[in-house]
């Protein structure tokens, strides 16, 4: 049964695979927001929807004005940490009409036994902050929004490795194993995060510039995998931007400058496959990782907060 707002026009309703189009539509035109960015094509966009932890049919509410769709949210349940993620936007004029769309999909949160519920919202969307604090969401956190100019960039000089250690490119998806377990270790314990599975790792590379060839490795003469960078390509109007989507150093190689070798080489690729600017998201308290940022060029441009409800 749809769940009806105070406004007749408007309706809540779970999400069913005919409506796949005019969701890919939907995200398209609101482009980057909450704490990511979903595929630009229907196919890509069910390819990550059947593999990611939920049953869209179950864990996805479209929010309808007059019959056309102008809001979503899709709950992401990691169990391993007791939490639900939920990823939640509208169209501007939607916002006033997109409260019973948070209740449906922090219901259905509820439903799958987790403890807690997390909203990213970005600081350009203030009517969804007041929205999630009039239901008792309280900021927890906050990412920083970090960009480099290409002309910054082009003047970052090579940062060499510690001796014994060098580059390799990831070599193709038989090392998803290895690139699964390596961001599991590196990220164990960080706030948020959730083990990935091989299937999602997979899903991940399988999208259009984020494969395997912008995988890059730091190791040693044994083979051990000191640290890694994970970038990407995303494709905006008439540029093509670059993302540094995850990197970090593994337990065992922390101490020794290598993060910075290892963030200068995901730049120098990025700028190779042609990409006009350089962007991150990195936790504001992870002082460490903004200060090597910063030496690289990077400024802020923006934050994204993470909003909590706890459930029990």
């Amino acid at each position: 049964m749809a769940h009806t707002s105070e406004n007749p026009s408007y309706t809540v309703a779970p999400f069913h695979w005919d409506d796949l189009s005019e969701l890919s539509g939907l995200l398209n035109r609101l482009g980057r927001h909450g704490f990511r960015q979903w595929p630009q094509s229907p196919d890509l966009l069910r390819s990550e929807l059947e593999v990611l932890r939920l049953q869209p049919e179950q864990d996805a509410f479209i929010l309808r004005r007059s019959g056309e769709i102008c809001g979503y949210a899709i709950t992401l349940h990691e169990r391993d940490i007791h939490r639900t993620v939920i990823s939640i936007a509208s169209f501007p004029e939607c916002h006033p009409h997109a409260g019973p769309l948070l209740d449906a999909a922090v219901n259905r949160a509820r439903n799958a036994g987790v403890a807690a519920v997390h909203v990213a919202i970005r600081d350009t969307a203030a009517e969804p902050v007041e929205m999630v604090k009039n239901r008792g969401f309280v900021e927890v956190t906050s990412n920083l929004e970090l960009k480099l100019d290409r002309k910054d960039a082009a003047r970052l000089e090579d940062q060499p490795l510690p001796s014994g250690l060098s580059f390799r490119k990831m070599r193709s998806s038989a090392e998803t194993l290895l690139l699964t377990r390596v961001q599991n270790t590196v990220f164990e314990g960080h706030w948020g995060f959730s083990n990935n599975t091989p299937e999602e790792i997979q899903a991940r590379l399988d999208l259009p510039a984020s494969g395997p060839e912008h995988v890059r490795f730091a190791e040693n003469a044994d083979g051990d995998v000191a640290a890694y960078i994970w970038t990407a390509l995303e494709w905006h109007i008439d540029q093509t931007c670059g993302r540094i989507w995850m990197t970090g150093v593994m337990p065992q190689f922390r101490g020794s400058g290598i993060g910075k070798a290892v963030v200068h080489a995901g730049i120098k690729h990025l700028l190779a496959e042609g990409a006009t600017d350089v962007h991150l998201e990195v936790v504001g308290h992870n002082s460490a990782a903004v200060r090597i940022y910063e030496h690289a060029g990077f400024k802020t441009v923006g934050h994204v907060d993470w909003y909590e409800l706890k459930l029990r």
